[in-house]
């Protein structure tokens, strides 16, 4: 296909590719040391899970800023040195024998990771356009999921050897960073509206429903995803089913596959379906899949049933990326894009103590059943709408 041919001689693709792959290091490259880290200092879980709030909560606050910033002075000049500080201050951690510090350089790391989750998909937008644009941001995200589904593997076997030896694959962003500085196209820029107020876009004609539709879908996405897959099943598998953390893992893997595959064909399901039609299965295939792990009782149906939430994480997540970048002006599409991740990076703040602190109250198989239902009827709510 013609695609294929313009990615191969693409390097900015690959190097946004690579960039991807970097930025979901941050939490699931990290999740299962938490064990190894708590024992090695003697910590409680809460402190050990410090690591990933620490490392989360900063996108929150800085990424919007950071995106009008991008849309002042350029993608790359925020990029290289993103990666440069991703890789610095979490490959550091090897050699820090201070958990608050630690603490500090993982909030940094952080804010480094916001910014370069953010300008990925940006640049996707920004350098490609129509079919293809669609065609790279579905790759972008089921790259995202391959790395979802295979960083933890890998954090769990290198931290048997030590717990700070994951961190020293955040050194990696440096070998993406230098080839950048040379191979990363800087966007074109109509330089009439470089100065354009992003103030006279959100009072002008453009309507803003359909953006804050997007955004919400977002906040919805990641906390269902983080609270309810990411939290809420892997309790229940250890609870229920007596699953190894092995196991576990494996099966909390499973919708990255399932992911990776429908995300690929997002510029086909936009052939027959809106963005908002999509997105709107996407919450039907969540909630069918939670319904029917909350219910189930044997681990072969829950296995099924993670492959189906899955399926609608493809269907949602990719979508909005790119109806968020096809709404977009060039000239505010870093601003936009940024909000886009501050959203995110709150649904993955806020999703697992919501979920933890529904379960405690009324078990982990009722709080999956209620979130499922919840979003099932949202889906079908949204579905039947029919937003353009």
């Amino acid at each position: 296909m013609e695609w294929i041919r313009k990615l191969r001689n693409s390097p900015a693709a690959a190097l946004i590719f690579a960039s991807t792959l970097v930025a979901v290091m941050g939490v699931s490259l990290i999740s299962p040391v938490l064990p190894a880290v708590q024992e090695a200092w003697n910590i409680s879980e809460a402190q050990a899970s410090l690591l990933l709030s620490a490392f989360t909560l900063p996108g929150i606050f800085l990424t919007l800023p950071i995106g009008l910033l991008t849309d002042r002075i350029g993608r790359k000049p925020i990029l290289i040195p993103a990666l440069v500080v991703f890789g610095l201050s979490g490959g550091g951690i090897i050699f820090i024998s201070d958990f608050t510090l630690i603490l500090v350089l993982r909030a940094i790391q952080g804010a480094a990771s916001s910014a370069i989750a953010m300008l990925t998909v940006t640049l996707l937008g920004d350098l490609y356009s129509g079919e293809q644009r669609r065609v790279l941001i579905g790759t972008n995200a089921a790259i995202l999921a391959v790395g979802a589904a295979g960083y933890p593997l890998l954090g769990g076997a290198l931290a048997t050897v030590a717990w700070s030896a994951p961190f020293a694959c955040f050194l990696l962003a440096l070998l993406v960073a230098v080839p950048g500085i040379t191979l990363l196209e800087e966007p074109q820029r109509d330089e009439n509206n470089t100065n354009s107020s992003i103030r006279a876009f959100l009072t002008g004609p453009t309507s803003m429903t359909p953006f804050v539709v997007l955004y919400l879908a977002i906040f919805g996405i990641f906390v269902i995803l983080y609270g309810a897959q990411l939290t809420a099943v892997p309790f229940l598998l250890a609870n229920e089913y007596q699953l190894s953390s092995a196991g576990i893992g494996l099966l909390v893997g499973l919708p990255a596959i399932s992911m990776g595959a429908t995300a690929m064909q997002g510029d086909r399901v936009l052939r027959s379906l809106t963005s908002f039609q999509s997105i709107a299965l996407g919450f039907v295939s969540y909630g069918i899949g939670l319904v029917i792990v909350a219910v189930a009782d044997s681990i072969y149906v829950v296995a099924g049933a993670l492959l189906l939430f899955g399926l609608g994480q493809g269907l949602a997540e990719p979508i909005t990326d790119t109806a968020l970048n096809e709404r977009a002006p060039d000239e505010f599409r870093g601003s936009i894009m940024s909000i886009r991740t501050s959203v995110l990076r709150l649904g993955t703040t806020v999703g697992p103590p919501l979920s933890v602190g529904a379960a405690a109250l009324f078990g982990y198989r009722q709080t999956l059943l209620v979130s499922g239902a919840a979003a099932f009827l949202i889906g079908v709510t949204w579905f039947t709408v029919r937003r353009q």
